[in-house]
């Protein structure tokens, strides 16, 4: 590897009261970082979700300790072979999840799991997914149909329709044109923001809610062409670095995923696969 940076060697040492001392093993680049990936200082690498090994505990007293194996996310945008984290954005990892596996779920994993919850009741609710093949809407299927939720997945191809039915979906479509049914509740990515709600698919007194916001072609809203006739419908959307930063909520997922719960996004064949 090049001389690194200043900035980056100061990292190496730099540690606040509330920080702990981070040896990386793997970090996620995000698709906001590629977009804002614009003249850097050399050697600058992507990735503000980390995994590794805490070298130092935060000097406040309340951190993970000196040898746990942990996933958090780097504030400063800043990367480098060991680095201080927020410990209010630190999860102590369970022994089954890789490194890998830790940076690459962390903010996809929050992002599907603070959607869920800013929905409030869910159990034996209509949702609607669309963009549910991958990523987060694919935790969405999962996360949703585990609260038994009746989810009507929108992918991308017949494959990805058998993958969402065995994730939990009632069912998955690769047409958003064959649904007539309307929805308590619509999870839009925003590269098709009005793929659901421009069909009238919204319920009346329903929730439309938007995330991917890093959309390659976003549209404006229209206020009589978003709702189109669904009375008191709500449209929200989510900026994951506006929801609260505790991160005891992705340490229950890893729980489930490691008991089996919870595939977070692979489907029981693909476990069997890997096992």
């Amino acid at each position: 590897m090049s001389e690194q940076p200043s900035t980056m060697k100061d990292a190496i040492t730099a540690q606040a009261e509330d920080e702990i001392l981070v040896a990386v093993r793997a970090v996620a680049p995000e698709l906001d970082e590629m977009i804002k990936a614009e003249p850097l200082p050399e050697g600058w690498i992507a990735g503000w979700d980390v995994a590794g090994v805490v070298m130092r505990a935060a000097p406040e007293g309340f951190s993970p300790q000196p040898g746990d194996r942990v996933v958090g996310v780097a504030t400063g945008m800043q990367w480098a072979p060991c680095m201080a984290l927020p410990t209010e954005y630190a999860t102590v990892l369970p022994d089954y999840v890789s490194f890998e596996q830790a940076a690459a779920l962390r903010v996809a994993v929050l992002t599907a799991l603070r959607l869920v919850r800013n929905a409030g009741v869910i159990r034996d609710r209509h949702v609607l997914v669309t963009g549910a093949g991958v990523g987060v809407g694919r935790l969405l299927v999962e996360l949703l149909s585990a609260l038994n939720a009746e989810v009507t997945a929108v992918v991308a191809d017949q494959e990805q329709a058998v993958q969402a039915v065995e994730l939990g979906a009632v069912r998955a479509v690769t047409d958003i044109a064959s649904i007539a049914d309307s929805f308590d509740i619509v999870y839009e990515a925003a590269e098709g923001v009005f793929a659901a709600a421009e069909r009238g698919l919204v319920a009346d007194g329903g929730t439309v809610y938007l995330h991917e916001s890093f959309a390659a072609h976003p549209e404006d809203i229209s206020f009589f062409r978003f709702f189109g006739g669904a009375e008191q419908a709500g449209l929200r959307h989510f900026v994951f670095r506006a929801a609260t930063p505790e991160d005891r909520g992705l340490a229950q997922l890893l729980d489930l995923m490691t008991t089996g719960e919870l595939s977070l996004g692979s489907t029981r064949s693909e476990a069997k696969a890997t096992a």
